[in-house]
């Protein structure tokens, strides 16, 4: 990141700042005028006017600060262009891409190159997005990201945080597809002094586990390597992680135990299903609470789908006050003895209740690889993960709510 692109941040981020503090004064003003003297009328009045004027201060430097990284953009761009003109490699394989793409001529056709297989997309200097078809292969538009004036900021994505995700507890033991767990137990027992102890009867059953193979790649062209910001590549490698890890996110809470997924925890869990017409969706997680086995609610949580946390979060009572503090990290966060977190991988209307620590196994047979496959021929690199996971509820530990379907 060059000087003028940092000076630019910078500068945004004293402008959002000042709007912010700017904001806070008037929003004080709005809600406490009646409380208010006239001399801190006075004072905030002032200070809001100096970040007024501030404010336009810093608008003027961010407007100066943009055209000195267009025209530094515009300059390194010269310069690459005139790089990769000297390579003969790249200038011979974009010339047959650029006469096609300019004048539609039908007698330009793409070589094997361009090998079509459906659901096949690769990543090359296109602006212009395509979806992979039954008869073309797709197009990533990686070339949005060639120009130098790419922040890289905007690489730096949100990991979608899941609770469920989080507390679950898994081992890496190769080749561990069963998972023995307690039944039953006769428990300890009161004996007099120098009585003989009687040995604990334990009831143990096999617990067997769905083995999920995930996989995913993204190819990448060469032209799109040399020419592209250098975090790029990283950045796209690094999506293959992260689509990896929301398809495991979503199958250890629905999948289906089968076709090659794991048994996930809503999986034969005990149904708390309410109807659609349910307004206070309070009486149903307490149907679910008390659906929940007492020995399977110690360290137990409650896991809800956004809009429920949203719903209960921001009721109000008859006289249109919120039932909860809704304000500085207030909301839902216990009901009854169990803490309520947001999944916002659950769907609409779905919660969980249980020991997702306690009662869901899972095992990785299979640590998550990288590979990399190259053909020179086609000048495109092929990225492929892969990782294998077992995992299965413990039977009659969780209680899975839904809306009813038609109710």
């Amino acid at each position: 990141m060059n000087d003028s692109v940092t000076e630019l941040r910078d500068l945004n981020l004293e402008k959002e700042s000042l709007m912010a503090r700017k904001a806070a004064i008037k929003k004080q003003l709005q809600e406490h005028r009646d409380t208010l003297t006239d001399e801190q009328i006075a004072s905030s009045t002032t200070e809001a006017t100096e970040l007024r004027d501030a404010i336009r201060s810093v608008e003027e430097k961010i407007k100066a600060a943009q055209e000195r990284v267009s025209a530094e953009n515009e300059k390194n761009q010269n310069r690459s262009i005139k790089n990769n003109m000297e390579n003969v490699n790249i200038r011979q394989a974009f010339a047959k891409y650029i006469l096609r793409e300019s004048t539609h001529r039908p007698d330009v056709v793409l070589n094997d190159a361009e090998l079509r297989a459906l659901g096949v997309a690769t990543t090359t200097t296109s602006e212009t997005f395509v979806a992979p078809s039954s008869v073309a292969d797709g197009i990533n538009n990686g070339g949005i990201f060639i120009h130098q004036e790419v922040m890289l900021d905007i690489l730096r994505e949100e990991v979608l945080e899941s609770p469920i995700y989080r507390d679950i507890v898994t081992t890496a033991i190769k080749g561990k597809v069963k998972f023995p767990y307690r039944v039953s137990k006769s428990g300890a027992k009161v004996k007099a002094e120098l009585s003989p102890t009687e040995n604990e009867s334990v009831k143990w059953d096999i617990l067997n586990g769905a083995t999920g193979n995930y996989t995913d790649s993204i190819v990448i062209t060469f032209e799109e390597e040399a020419m592209a910001i250098a975090e790029f590549t990283d950045y796209l490698i690094s999506l293959i992680s992260e689509s990896m890890r929301e398809l495991l996110i979503n199958d250890y809470i629905y999948g289906i135990g089968s076709a090659d997924h794991v048994k996930g925890i809503t999986i034969g869990a005990i149904s708390a299903e309410y109807a659609s017409t349910v307004t206070d969706l309070r009486e149903a997680l307490e149907a679910g609470i008390k659906a929940l086995p007492v020995k399977k609610r110690a360290g137990a949580k409650i896991y809800v789908a956004s809009d429920i946390f949203d719903s209960i979060t921001f009721s109000k009572d008859k006289n249109g006050n919120y039932i909860l503090p809704v304000l500085n990290g207030g909301g839902l966060t216990r009901m009854s003895t169990f803490p309520v977190e947001a999944d916002p991988n659950l769907a609409a209307g779905d919660f969980i209740i249980g020991n997702v620590g306690k009662w869901y196994k899972a095992n990785i047979n299979k640590g998550m690889e990288l590979g990399v496959d190259i053909s020179n021929k086609k000048r495109i690199k092929e990225y492929t993960a892969h990782m294998m996971v077992t995992a299965a509820p413990v039977p009659s530990s969780f209680v899975y709510g839904k809306k009813k379907t038609g109710s």
